[in-house]
């Protein structure tokens, strides 16, 4: 390509010097646009209040034919790198077995030094031996959202998997298929969760608080308390090995995930920005810690979940504003049964939320928006 033609092999050379010779000079307001079909022919001048004499004039048109005539590598930026899911293992110290953990490495994770954390607690029914059932942490939640659906979620996940202890047992577990597994797809995403698919019994009803709670600190039984020194290795990890930012760090979790979020952050909130338990109440006791630290919380439920009923999160969320957290949400899907959280993760408005929140690192202070469990190999 010669110098004055443009991406089409048009020579405007001709063009430019019949306009020179006509004018002695360009005033700033002056514009020449091309009769090229070509949009990359259009060129703007500006002298900025200033004669521009012909040779400068010359000068300026040749080059910028030059520059919208070049070959379209040259111009191109650099590419950013492919989402990434990684596998972990450590020695657990609850189970004295080796185990794996998910971590998922988001689009652009190697042209960035630091990312937020998004650590996902899931429920009873993905629990497994952290190898061959590694991959029910695919059937809901965040890393299926971004994994299997291939949503941009620009956090580092990390998603470890509740060990079954004695919960083989349970009908929730012995009858589960791996055709629950939700792999990403060839062609294209899983269809949204559809509205309008409740089909229990429950009616759509408000509640009054009740205080006694059906479960202690730990919430259901066996659940994320057991390995509790794991999680804080897992996210040490995280942090040290995979870029993440230790002042964006978030927790969320549902139903038996989201009493270890609840547990978690009571006991350890100086390690979270912000938590978004679904499906799952505070015991009161958690509060003071929580609201100490003044720990966002954005907490989410199905009105009509028949097994963590809508009276037991009232205690612990009034004593969290009567203690002075700043930020207490609570948001009930009225519609939805337990798995309120198939709504919640398919939004975008937690993951929004989640990133406005952000820690003073080393303190249990938070930058307001406006408006040894383990040994790893």
């Amino acid at each position: 390509m010669r110098r004055g033609e443009d991406a089409d092999g048009n020579d405007w050379s001709d063009w430019i010097m019949e306009i020179a010779s006509d004018i002695g000079s360009v005033d700033s307001s002056l514009v020449f646009q091309t009769a090229s079909r070509n949009p990359r022919s259009s060129i703007v001048l500006s002298s900025q209040s200033m004669k521009l004499p012909i040779p400068k004039l010359l000068a300026t048109l040749l080059a910028g034919y030059s520059l919208f005539a070049a070959p379209a590598q040259s111009l191109a930026v650099e590419k950013l790198s492919a989402p990434a899911l990684k596998r972990v293992s450590y020695q657990s110290a609850a189970t004295r077995l080796e185990r794996d953990f998910y971590v998922y490495l988001p689009e652009g994770y190697e042209q960035k030094d630091h990312w937020p954390v998004l650590m996902f607690l899931q429920g009873n029914g993905e629990r497994g031996d952290g190898k061959e059932d590694l991959d029910y942490l695919m059937v809901t939640g965040p890393l299926f959202e971004a994994w299997s659906q291939q949503r941009h979620l620009p956090f580092v996940i990390l998603v470890p998997q509740l060990p079954m202890f004695d919960q083989a047992g349970q009908g929730f577990i012995k009858n589960r298929s791996r055709t629950r597994i939700r792999y990403p797809k060839a062609d294209g995403p899983y269809p949204e969760f559809p509205p309008g698919t409740y089909r229990g019994k429950v009616k759509m009803d408000g509640a009054l608080s009740d205080a006694h709670m059906p479960f202690g600190l730990d919430g259901t039984e066996q659940g994320w308390s057991m390995i509790e020194n794991e999680l804080l290795s897992m996210l040490d990890t995280v942090l040290t090995k995979y870029k993440g930012d230790p002042s964006r760090v978030y927790l969320t979790g549902l139903s038996t995930g989201g009493f270890g979020t609840w547990y978690m952050a009571g006991k350890h909130p100086e390690k979270f920005a912000a938590i978004a338990p679904i499906s799952a109440f505070c015991h009161p006791d958690l509060a003071p810690a929580i609201a100490q630290a003044r720990l966002p919380v954005w907490v989410f439920m199905g009105g009509r979940d028949p097994y963590f009923k809508q009276q037991f999160f009232y205690p612990g969320l009034n004593e969290l504003e009567r203690l002075g957290d700043p930020d207490v949400r609570f948001t009930i899907l009225a519609d939805m049964g337990h798995d309120a959280w198939q709504r919640v993760y398919a939004g975008q408005d937690i993951y929004d939320w989640l990133l406005k929140q952000k820690k003073v690192v080393g303190s249990s202070a938070l930058s307001r928006p406006d408006n040894s469990g383990m040994v790893n190999h």
